[in-house]
């Protein structure tokens, strides 16, 4: 009888602990897939380039001057790479967008004129750079 008790108690103690074990690797995983950017220096941040006017030109078949005024790249509201969402911005050919989180391939960005925050593919980013937030200068 007290071999019983003591299995059933042991049984009591350990499916909470497994239970504990397995959510807090779940968690870790979570932390992984998605990274978010810490700055050092708060006036230089990670930016993304996205490829030039010219450089997409060439790609798609089109004169630079029609990328200049037709071409933009979308901003989701979820990553693109898990599924298609909901447009909430657009950045033109040769932008640079400061970046806020990265996930997979997927960063999500800010766009320099009206501040919305959107997810785009790393297929859009030709470059990722340092600049200041305020100056929009390269930072060393």
């Amino acid at each position: 009888m007290i071999d019983q008790i003591q299995n059933k108690t042991l049984k009591m103690l350990v499916i909470p602990l497994l239970v504990l074990a397995c959510s807090g690797d779940a968690d870790k995983t979570k932390v992984k897939e998605s990274k978010k950017f810490v700055h050092e220096n708060p006036d230089c941040v990670e930016h993304v380039a996205l490829w030039s006017a010219p450089e997409i030109a060439k790609k798609i078949g089109k004169d630079k001057k029609w990328v200049f005024k037709n071409y933009t790249v979308d901003l989701w509201d979820i990553p693109p790479s898990r599924r298609k969402g909901n447009i909430v911005g657009k950045l033109r050919a040769s932008s640079y967008a400061m970046i806020i989180e990265k996930s997979g391939d997927d960063f999500l960005v800010e766009s320099p004129l009206n501040k919305v925050q959107g997810w785009l593919s790393n297929e859009h980013v030709k470059t990722i750079s340092i600049k200041n937030k305020n100056t929009r200068a390269l930072c060393k």
